[in-house]
């Protein structure tokens, strides 16, 4: 049994600020050992319940953040950027489950830690019309290999999320955002206490959940939050500008269309035009 653990920082327990999330913030040297501890937890559950293999993606900003030397030796490490399928990749056919940890909800949630979708220049993001964040299109792409998402950890506002896109999926909620950038958080110890319990339960009692498909062509549509963003994502060949804000582009698979988001993603960061 193959498992492959996603893992992003804005929904690790004990994390509420950009100064936790940010490089250059104050708090992000105690937000790396937290989000180790974590995957930890996760990768001892997954071993514990039988899993031979585990592969883990740094998924947080350009992928520098897990400590390599304090993860648990036995899981293999996806680290740095740029990526083709970013926080997915090395996805395939051959992982049993993906588990996804330290994730936080889409942008434009209220009452969750740090939200956004890649970047906080995108407002919103939909494939074939239904509107995902980070849950949706990593799930998506597990989705293409036949490959479900097994067990989600974040914030309450991440859980609720992944349950109503991935009925049957096993969640735990680490913290309860109150505001933006706030939580109530539980003990660091307690938290991956219960992280590894529920990976292990994700593995030998499996959840109900299918993978999420998106068969044949898919329709990408992103928004974004000014026009000189949405000039730069409309630079993708093929990609067809719908309003002063909205881009569609239409792939021949979920592959290809995360592609053409992941590379929208990036172009929009770029300083405006001068």
């Amino acid at each position: 049994m193959k498992i492959y653990i996603s893992a992003d920082i804005e929904g690790v327990g004990g994390v509420a600020r950009h100064e936790h999330s940010r490089v250059d913030g104050r708090e992000y040297p105690l937000a790396r050992r937290l989000m180790t501890n974590e995957v930890n937890a996760a990768i001892g559950g997954a071993f514990e319940a039988g899993a031979m293999d585990v592969t883990v993606s740094d998924s947080h900003n350009v992928g520098l953040n897990l400590l390599p030397e304090e993860l648990d030796e036995r899981a293999r490490l996806v680290m740095g950027s740029p990526r083709t399928l970013s926080m997915m990749h090395g996805i395939d056919a051959t992982y049993s489950a993906a588990f996804f940890v330290g994730y936080h909800a889409m942008g434009g949630t209220m009452d969750a830690s740090i939200v956004h979708t890649f970047t906080g220049r995108i407002q919103e993001v939909r494939l074939n019309g239904i509107k995902v964040g980070e849950i949706g299109l990593n799930a998506a792409l597990a989705g293409h290999f036949g490959v479900p998402v097994a067990f989600v950890a974040g914030d309450l506002a991440a859980c609720r999320e992944a349950e109503a896109l991935l009925p049957g999926v096993r969640t735990l909620a680490v913290k309860e955002a109150i505001g933006a950038y706030a939580a109530i958080c539980e003990h660091p110890a307690r938290t991956c206490r219960a992280i590894h319990a529920a990976a292990m339960e994700a593995i030998t009692n499996p959840p109900k959940v299918k993978p999420l498909v998106f068969s044949g062509e898919v329709e990408l549509t992103v928004r974004c939050t000014t026009a000189s963003g949405a000039d730069r994502a409309g630079m993708i060949p093929r990609a067809e500008r719908l309003d002063d804000l909205t881009v569609q582009y239409v792939g021949r698979d979920v592959i290809e269309a995360f592609k053409a988001f992941n590379t929208m993603s990036c172009l929009v960061e770029l300083v405006p035009f001068i």
